[in-house]
């Protein structure tokens, strides 16, 4: 998530550090309006430092979030938002609503659409999410691909790849885009245990060539044994802050009944969530709970054909 600039004017009237001024999106506020807004820029502050640590944990789908964002190693996910080499083994069209909405409040909300269709033997994925309120908009768009390959070795090794979209508009502050680069990996090493591998933003993107986006390093692991429950362990960071210990476990309490917990450290939180399954709909539920800001609920739908 980017920071919104609070800064003193120039005489150019473009705010120091001119955020997206080399698109030519300058413009002035005079020192009363700035001074008006300073409270509202604070909270917006508080916002990004809180979207940076922990956004991540908030997409991919409600399983995702009841899983504490340990997806990495996870397989088969119509979101594969952790990892694009998760659509590689997705074989069936399939359709996905979401929203979550950190903390009860508003400001925070997050909706997202994703389709996923197999061609061939690759997977082809598309998707757009926006986050945040009138004063700051965060839009995401995306194209994935990915495919199941078979070495030498005969386990499967998947592969995915996904050009995103990014934008962002900032209420006096202009508005400007990037795409970025995500790549991912899931290798089985074994019947029972997976270890994933993925990375945002490789090609280090920059919002009007001065911003830069958050690039991301990820690693999982998933055991998966013949018993109806999956362990899933993930390592997350950001370049810029403290790695991010997460763990998930997924217990199929019924046919069609998924049970979800899950618990990260940065920031600490536990998660729980479900999934059930009627026919072709797909409904999972999950909510987070931070011990000082509270719940955040998250809730998507899926139609598979």
């Amino acid at each position: 998530m980017v920071r919104p600039p609070v800064a003193p004017v120039s005489h150019t009237g473009c705010a120091e550090p001119p955020l997206f001024c080399s698109r030519g999106a300058a413009f002035s506020v005079d020192a009363m309006s700035r001074r008006r807004h300073i409270g509202l820029w604070g909270v917006l502050l508080v916002a990004g430092l809180i979207g940076s640590a922990r956004s991540q944990s908030l997409e991919g789908g409600a399983r995702a979030v009841a899983l504490a964002g340990a997806t990495t190693a996870l397989t088969a996910d119509v979101w594969a938002h952790a990892n694009p080499a998760a659509w590689a083994d997705w074989r069936r069209a399939a359709l996905s609503l979401m929203v979550s909405q950190a903390y009860g409040l508003e400001a925070l909300r997050l909706g997202a659409a994703t389709y996923v269709q197999p061609v061939a033997r690759t997977t082809v994925a598309l998707g757009a999410r926006t986050f945040g309120f009138e004063a700051y908009r965060e839009t995401h768009l995306w194209l994935g691909l990915a495919r199941t390959l078979h070495p030498a070795t005969r386990r499967p090794l998947r592969l995915g790849l996904s050009l995103r979209y990014q934008h962002v508009a900032i209420e006096r502050y202009g508005a400007a885009g990037a795409i970025g680069l995500w790549a991912g990996l899931q290798a089985e090493l074994f019947p029972w245990l997976t270890v994933g591998m993925a990375a945002t933003n490789l090609n280090a993107p920059r919002l009007a060539g001065r911003e830069a986006l958050p690039r991301t390093l990820r690693l999982g692991l998933a055991y998966h044994p013949a018993a109806p429950f999956r362990l899933l362990v993930d390592v997350y960071k950001e370049l810029r802050f403290a790695p991010d210990f997460r763990a998930g476990l997924e217990v199929q309490a019924l046919p069609v009944l998924l049970l979800r917990v899950g618990t990260g450290t940065l920031p600490e939180r536990i998660t729980a969530g479900f999934g059930l399954t009627i026919g072709p709909i797909q409904a999972d539920a999950a909510a987070e709970y931070h011990v000082v800001l509270g719940w955040s609920p998250a809730l998507s739908l899926t139609l598979v054909r």
